[in-house]
């Protein structure tokens, strides 16, 4: 009795292990990737040369997100670090002032400042209203909120009107620490009262974003759950005499602070890339090291001189944020050059096998 008792023991027990070891292990299913993916960045009657939204894409979800370039005026990082970012959508430039109370910052403080760049002239000087370019955390325009509230100055912030973004009233504003966050103080350049308002980290993301208008808002999804980012951004330029702050339409940003990373493939030609894209598998990875950083896309694969469309004579082999592999190409986003309709580029992507 006892014998047959303990074998159905037995397999209760085994029966209520595999149950548990289902639910706490389930299979994930990672996207095989899509044959054709249309980005949507045109919100309204905008020009199709400046959308008025930012494009997410995650390729193991097979999943897009689209945000109002100018629906956000700064970033909160939520890793260790307590640093702020600005709007590199919308061209926000900002200067750090000498001051330490929102009071001392009138009208006056502005006289000269353009907290900009000129779409055509601009200036290796215009970088410092900028955070570097590199997205590099450690190296943003505001510097390291401090946790002894009266070392942290007050800012003042272009919200930034690239990509016609519609003219907003500059902010003057201070920022402190707040336990595992951050609280904002601002007001008008010339307002005497503030606002305030606190901002928690949330370690699932790679920033808070927070509008000057609306609060904490969301732009970006989980630091896990987005690749690249196609959208309307300030990158640089080099005319000649050295790199400049430039506009940029449809450029794609790579998540580098997940470590999101990208190898460029260029062919001969067209024909040739289509042929290489089918043949590229899980064996042709090793040879092609990819890099991190955040503009190992930017503007390379599309060009609007003398025409606008895409570059078909490459593709992008992507590792990403948590290590899978895809390939990328473009298959359209110009004027009649690519069938393609500018502000809503087509591209196709697969999973490396």
């Amino acid at each position: 009795m006892n014998f047959y008792k303990n074998i159905i023991t037995t397999s209760i027990f085994i029966s209520v292990f595999l149950s548990c070891k289902k639910d706490t292990d389930p299979i994930i299913a990672i996207s095989t990737g899509s044959e054709r993916i249309q980005f949507n960045g045109i919100v309204g009657n905008e020009p199709t040369s400046a959308p008025a939204n930012s494009v997410y894409l995650d390729f193991s979800n097979d999943k897009m997100t689209t945000s109002l370039r100018a629906g956000w005026d700064l970033g909160f990082y939520a890793g260790p670090d307590f640093r702020v970012i600005l709007n590199i959508t919308t061209v926000a430039g900002a200067k750090v002032t000498n001051k330490f109370d929102l009071n001392l910052i009138t009208a006056i403080d502005t006289i000269g400042l353009s907290l900009s760049t000129s779409q055509f002239s601009p200036s290796v000087s215009d970088y410092s209203f900028f955070d570097n370019l590199s997205g590099d955390i450690s190296q943003t325009l505001i510097p390291a909120v401090s946790a002894t509230a009266s070392l942290n100055p007050v800012i003042i912030l272009n919200r930034g009107t690239g990509g016609g973004i519609a003219a907003r009233p500059w902010v003057k504003l201070r920022i402190f620490r707040n336990g595992n966050g951050y609280t904002i103080q601002y007001a008008g350049i010339q307002e005497t009262v503030f606002k305030t308002l606190d901002i928690t980290k949330n370690d699932l993301y790679n920033f808070q974003f927070v509008s000057l208008d609306n609060g904490v808002v969301n732009v970006e999804p989980e630091k896990l759950k987005w690749d690249i980012v196609w959208s309307y951004s300030m990158y640089q330029a080099n005319f000649g005499a050295g790199f400049v702050p430039y506009n940029f339409s449809d450029i794609i940003t790579v998540n580098h602070l997940a470590n999101v990373q990208v190898k460029e493939k260029v062919y001969a030609d067209a024909a040739t890339a289509i042929t290489a894209f089918a043949a590229f598998n899980i064996d042709s990875v090793a040879a092609n090291t990819t890099l991190p950083g955040r503009w190992t896309i930017a503007n390379n694969w599309r060009s609007t001189q003398p025409a606008t469309g895409a570059k078909l004579d490459r593709f992008y082999v992507i590792k990403d944020a948590t290590g899978n592999y895809y390939k990328l190409k473009c298959l359209a986003m110009g004027v009649g050059t690519d069938g393609g309709v500018r502000g809503k580029p087509e591209f196709k992507y697969a999973l490396i096998k």
